[in-house]
């Protein structure tokens, strides 16, 4: 399995597991053709109905299709007896039951089996809820695979292990640590083996058969912000390892991510660096100035990076505590040096741009995805300088993000350029500074020329207050007529500023009334 797999969606099925959860039970199934696909949530009959989804399996028997073919492409079809050709499209997995069982059994074989597995995902979603540890997570994989599970880290070292099998795992005690790793001939064969390193790289749940003794287990990495931080392993001792594990595997291998992500079970004296720093700024408590150089500092940041916040709202009240990190730890991986964390109700991320090389317009791209398929909104500030104002442009981030939902735009994605000047008409300048306030689009154009000796803040500010007499502004800068279009094309170029949109050009006089003349 190379794929990642989605927590947010939730634990969905595939044809394989049901198949494979059928033979247990000792049924004479058939799976034609072969299908691990995770995409189904449930079972229904069918009827020749016309909405037809890809997220259930539908249940029928031989008379059925023949006077309704069932034609969803992909789709997924339980039938009783053997289906005669023409009666099902031909890109359909079909399972396949003896037809002297009657579609009420296998109606109620498959659901127990989709109810067992929502129970699994409720059970891991609880130990979520309360702040459950990767030990308690390891206790449900256990019982689920019947079959030793562990979790180690990046250095072998053994995070979790709810139960030792006589002859299956070989765990020393490390002094130094104070932790159990694996023994030390293990770890020198994984360091020393290219078949083991080739595996470092892999996502998703991967068989791997030992050329160091024999055993065989699947196992699935933990990635974190594009950081191999150890593996999740299920020892073939008690049962066979199955291929439709490979998936359910993957599911509690981003369960173990999450945890780790959230609770720091790896072991640290905190969180991320920045989590409490950005819960101090939304509450409104006072931070130590040294502090915040002191976490910064930890990060490879400086104070005076350039930075970006938002904040992101659930427009859908059907949100796990599961989907709510899973969407701060797919952020974080697609947009570097970036932290997302979670706080009453909102999703809050902090971007440095100085380091990440992100640009506002890239950020939009880059949550696009995120945001729609989560059907959440999402407040940005202007980019800052300074993280000592972060207080005023979350501010920032929050109107862009109530005045959307007040006005109920059908934009997911909303900056506080769209919402500052009407904010600024209605409620003045507020708690804001002038600098705030001011478009970011003159603060690019300041930092642009202290950087490279132009004039461009001063050519935009004479070309509007002339009313874009070109004649005119050439002659108050002293320059030649042809020079000003040039100005004016690199002035777009930086700031994207439409110069030919009257609220635009209104906001930005305003901008340069406030930071020129109050």
């Amino acid at each position: 399995m190379s794929e990642n797999y989605n927590a947010s969606a939730g634990l969905l099925l595939s044809m394989q597991i049901l198949y494979e959860k059928l033979k247990e039970r000792e049924i004479p199934v058939s799976l034609l053709p072969p299908s691990e696909e995770p995409c189904l949530t449930g079972i229904q009959f069918y009827t020749g109905q016309q909405d037809l989804s890809r997220a259930f399996l539908y249940l029928a028997d031989c008379k059925t299709l023949s006077a309704h073919p069932f034609l969803l492409p992909d789709g997924f079809l339980a039938v009783a007896g053997e289906p005669e050709k023409g009666t099902f499209h031909a890109s359909c997995s079909l399972l396949i039951f003896p037809d002297a069982m009657s579609l009420p059994e296998i109606f109620n074989t498959l659901q127990q089996i989709f109810a067992c597995f929502a129970l699994l995902e409720r059970k891991l979603n609880d130990i979520l809820n309360r702040d459950g540890s990767l030990y308690d997570i390891t206790v449900a994989a256990l019982e689920h695979f019947h079959n030793p599970v562990f979790i180690h880290d990046e250095y072998f070292h053994i995070l979790a292990c709810p139960r030792h099998f006589e002859g299956a795992l070989n765990f020393t005690y490390n002094e130094q640590t104070k932790r159990y790793m694996q023994d030390l001939n293990t770890i020198n064969f994984f360091r020393t083996s290219p078949a083991y390193k080739k595996t470092l790289s892999t996502i998703g749940g991967q068989f791997w058969d030992s050329d160091f003794n024999n055993d065989r287990c699947i196992y699935v990495n933990l990635w974190m912000n594009g950081s191999y931080r150890g593996r999740f392993i299920i020892s073939e001792m008690e049962t066979p390892l199955t291929r439709g594990q490979l998936y359910i595997a993957s599911y509690f291998a981003e369960i173990i991510k999450l945890a780790l992500l959230r609770r720091n079970d790896t072991g640290d004296d905190e969180r991320h660096p920045l989590e409490k720093l950005i819960i101090d700024t939304i509450s409104g408590t006072e931070t130590d100035r040294l502090d915040i150089s002191r976490k910064l500092e930890i990060l490879g940041w400086e104070e005076e990076d350039r930075y970006l916040c938002g904040i992101i709202s659930f427009e859908s009240t059907d949100v796990t505590k599961l989907s709510v990190y899973s969407i701060c730890n797919e952020i974080e991986e697609r947009i570097q040096a970036c932290h997302a964390c979670y706080y009453k109700g909102h999703i809050y991320l902090l971007v440095n741009l100085s380091k990440s090389r992100v640009t506002p317009q890239d950020l939009r791209m880059k949550m696009s995805y995120i945001i729609r398929e989560g059907l959440l909104r999402m407040g940005v500030s202007f980019p800052f300088h300074g993280f000592s104002t972060l207080p005023i442009h979350l501010k920032q981030a929050q109107i862009a993000l109530s005045y959307s939902q007040m006005e109920r735009v059908p934009h997911w994605y909303n900056e506080f350029q769209d919402y500052v000047l009407k904010y600024w008409l209605l409620e003045g300048t507020g708690e804001f500074t002038k600098e705030s306030i001011a478009p970011d689009t003159l603060h690019q154009l300041l930092h642009y020329d202290k950087e490279h000796g132009t004039e461009l803040y001063e050519t935009l500010k004479t070309y509007l207050m002339n009313e874009r007499n070109s004649t005119l502004t050439a002659q108050l800068l002293k320059i030649n007529r042809s020079t000003l279009p040039h100005r004016l094309n690199r002035i777009t170029q930086l700031t994207g500023a439409n110069l030919d949109d009257f609220m635009t050009r209104l906001y930005l006089m305003m901008g340069f009334y406030i930071l020129d003349y109050i």
